[in-house]
């Protein structure tokens, strides 16, 4: 029975916050000569405003494209979507964080750029963000992340000589400016983490497929609420249905489902911004489209959505890990 309410209860903030979609319709090319910037939305706690869609550059970086490729997506998705953009990028996305820099030193107050460590000793931690800094070629990173938790031994976390320890002393020193969480499976995880109030920021699986499995948007976001926490939605398409190696990748969901999945995850109560694993400048600009059509969603289009979510999480299954 509390499952039931806490459903409906969702469902009708989903309604009063959603945008507008037709499930089964593709992404309407339009021709914008100077597109409109996207609404912006503030991070939580950070009190930095962002735009509605950030970038994650793993898709580029994985599947090794060039840096000017890489660069002409993240300067696009600034003019089209705004700024400060959001860029997702970790030191085991290819030589992404190498090829975002000159970019970041041409444009760095237009990007809030993300990275992670997966280290778990402050000393390791420590080294492990400068690394990324001396990468990025950037004196202070907006924002790192212990990336996917849920493979993370959270007892050595919290320990005086733990990753916390090390993201703490690194935000001492100027070197960071907000701590944070990511992962994609593991509920669990995020909740123990979050219910700390150590961390600002949370970056968690959003859509309406994997809602049926993992189903962060109940059980995750309502606490980074709670504790003022600014949520990133990722794998907002599904991820790559074959892996992120080839450049002719495509996401999980069906080239129809993308505008719903878009204003899907913006509908979410709590979330600030939708990251995108955009690969080519036309993708930025077909995803500031759909973004722009955001409107509020109708129960009819809620329940369809949910249906056809419903479905798809049979087929999809646990596949980005343990629930």
């Amino acid at each position: 029975m509390k499952d039931s309410c806490r459903r409906r209860e969702f469902l009708q903030r989903l309604a009063m916050m959603g945008g507008a979609f037709s499930i089964g319709t593709g992404l309407i090319r339009q021709n914008v000569s100077h597109p409109v910037p996207l609404t912006k939305r503030i991070l939580g706690r950070t009190g930095a405003k962002v735009p509605v869609l950030g970038i994650g550059l793993g898709p580029l970086g994985i599947a090794k494209f060039s840096p000017q490729e890489l660069q002409s997506v993240v300067e696009t998705a600034i003019e089209e979507w705004g700024s400060p953009l959001l860029v997702d990028v970790q030191w085991d996305y290819g030589d992404a964080e190498t090829d975002i820099a000159p970019l970041l030193k041409k444009r760095r107050a237009d990007i809030f750029i993300v990275t992670k460590t997966w280290e778990q000793e402050k000393p390791k931690v420590i080294a492990s963000v400068e690394d990324s800094l001396r990468r990025l070629g950037v004196d202070r990173a907006d924002a790192v992340l212990m990336n996917n938790i849920g493979l993370l031994d959270l007892n050595r976390m919290f320990k005086p000589d733990g990753a916390l320890a090390g993201l703490q002393d690194l935000r001492k020193r100027g070197l960071i400016r907000y701590v944070g969480v990511s992962g994609h499976m593991l509920t669990r995880a995020f909740v123990r983490t979050l219910g700390t109030g150590e961390f600002d920021l949370a970056m968690p699986v959003v859509n309406f497929v994997d809602r049926h499995t993992y189903n962060f948007e109940e059980k995750v976001i309502p606490i980074a609420v709670m504790h003022n926490v600014g949520v990133m939605a990722i794998k907002v398409l599904g991820g790559s249905a074959a892996g992120y190696e080839r450049k002719d990748q495509r996401a999980k969901l069906d080239t129809s489902d993308i505008e719903p999945a878009i204003h899907y995850a913006l509908s979410v109560p709590g979330v600030s911004t939708a990251v995108l694993g955009c690969k080519s400048v036309e993708e930025v600009r077909e995803a500031g489209r759909a973004a722009r059509r955001y409107r509020p969603m109708t129960e009819e289009q809620i329940r369809a959505l949910v249906a056809r979510g419903r479905q798809l999480a049979q087929e999809w299954g646990t596949h980005l890990g343990e629930v």
